[in-house]
């Protein structure tokens, strides 16, 4: 089995896993929580998303991935914004859709349900309160990037077509230049990841042409929703600079928290995480702990950084039995995943 597809896999859901328990936290709530930084499974607390289920168990930073990659494979990796939105279709009927949808999938999960019954006024409303809700941090959701790794895996090392085929995914709920900014950049830096001689400055390098070709391409489109908002791009610039200057790891992690966030829009989440993957120079472990640690957002960061460290350092720098847990709380197959991912790479070459 190819390890880094596996880790990719792995590592996305590892971080997710880790991250429930400190989702909507601050650093310093996650230290008086849990008594100090968190570094394995813990039992989500009563006030967070994922209140009531398991350690080890996941939310919908990784779940959407999952059920996406399912239907990729069923079309042999060939992306479309109808295959996103039938993804989101099936993850809308699944236990994480009620406690984890954000705003905009879950309007778009409620949308897509309903839409052969949608009258003339039932659209006017629709479209009134996409309008109204038209600004950066309503719309510009980090579900886009968490969503993303998925295409840059598929893409087997083409970062261009995995750019192209992240924008049609993401079209499906995020129809925005911003959000297809940060989930380009995501897919992207899988997809260099993902090669077998590739560096933390190759990959950071990756996610920073992705966030400036996908808002390109973004942006080329007629069916694209534009408003006001801080750019992806230039947020990674800001990040990549934090991890280089500021000193120790704990020193940047906290100044990319203050200066960046790590918050639901997607201009913080992506920056964030590739702040925290250089930082911990691609360390995928070191990487996911500051992510799952940052505050806030924890669940997509860990996740993002999870999928991007795990691709780039294999299934083997990920804590040993982490695999055999994640599938049995989550009654996931992520063996069976990589395998099948293994298969359609060996069978496009053939072509």
């Amino acid at each position: 089995m190819n390890q880094k597809i596996l880790g990719c896999i792995l590592g996305a859901a590892a971080g997710d896993a880790m991250g429930a328990a400190t989702e909507t936290k601050s650093s310093r709530q996650i230290r008086e929580i849990f008594g100090a930084r968190v570094k394995e499974f813990r039992t989500p607390p009563p006030d967070v998303p994922a209140r009531g289920r398991d350690a080890g168990q996941v939310t919908d930073a990784f779940s959407i991935p999952y059920i996406l990659t399912k239907h990729l494979l069923k079309e042999n990796g060939k992306a479309s914004r109808e295959l996103g939105e039938r993804a989101l279709m099936e993850w809308g009927s699944t236990e994480y859709f009620e406690p984890f949808a954000g705003m905009t999938t879950r309007n778009v999960v409620n949308r897509l349900n309903r839409i052969d019954k949608m009258d003339m006024w039932s659209y006017i409303g629709h479209l009134g309160n996409k309008l109204y809700k038209g600004h950066y941090y309503a719309l510009s959701s980090n579900g886009a990037a968490s969503k993303a790794y998925p295409e840059g895996l598929l893409s087997n090392g083409n970062i261009e077509r995995a750019i192209e085929e992240t924008v049609e995914i993401t079209m499906s709920s995020h129809d925005d230049p911003y959000s297809i900014s940060g989930a380009c950049a995501v897919a992207a830096a899988v997809s260099e990841a993902i090669k077998k001689e590739t560096s933390v400055y190759e990959i950071v390098k990756a996610a920073h042409y992705g966030s400036v070709r996908g808002e390109e391409l973004a942006r080329s489109r007629k069916d694209i929703w534009t408003y006001p908002g801080p750019s992806v791009t230039k947020r990674i610039e800001m990040a990549v600079q934090i991890a280089l200057h500021c000193g120790s790891k704990s020193d940047i992690t906290e100044e990319l928290a203050e200066r960046i966030g790590c918050g639901a829009a997607v201009a913080e989440t992506v920056p964030a995480a590739i702040g925290i993957f250089i930082a911990n120079q691609g360390d995928t472990m070191e990487s996911i702990y500051d992510a799952v640690n940052i505050g806030d957002e924890t669940c997509a960061a860990a996740c993002i950084v999870g999928a991007v460290a795990g691709a780039y350092n294999g299934a083997g720098s990920i804590t040993e039995g982490y695999l055999d847990i994640l599938e049995e709380k989550n009654s996931m197959l992520l063996r069976q995943q990589a395998e099948e991912i293994e298969k359609l790479w060996k069978e496009k070459l053939e072509e």
